[in-house]
């Protein structure tokens, strides 16, 4: 015991700077990880607007603007940890719309080209 306690008197403020670092850094990943998972969790929530504003529209008797979707389109570009269900989807859509009227050629447009800059990155 009298040991321990000369040992803490000889280098007493070298392991408080090491303790001290230890919390510092314990502090600092704690952040980082809270910090990870507060953004993951944002991008789930606009990632899962955008799509519900791509194709519900805003009343129920209400129209979908084709400005707003082409925005929307071209946002989805931003989320690479969903690019294999966004490239899914706007395949889909970009079959669907294409068949039913050709009336928006830029939304069909901005979602070739989206899709063709998914199928790049992956």
């Amino acid at each position: 015991m009298e040991a321990l306690f000369e040992l803490i008197k000889m280098y007493g403020t070298q392991l408080s700077a090491i303790g001290a670092a230890i919390t510092f850094a314990f502090g600092l990943y704690k952040f980082q990880v809270e910090r990870q998972t507060a953004l993951f969790w944002k991008e789930f929530e606009v990632y899962h607007k955008l799509v519900k504003e791509l194709v519900e529209p805003p009343s129920e008797n209400g129209a979908l603007y084709v400005d707003r979707q082409a925005a929307i389109i071209y946002e989805m570009r931003n989320f690479k940890r969903y690019y294999p269900y966004t490239l899914r989807m706007l395949e889909g859509l970009y079959q669907k719309w294409s068949s039913v009227s050709n009336q928006y050629p830029r939304l069909l447009d901005e979602l070739r080209l989206t899709i063709e800059h998914i199928k790049n990155a992956l």
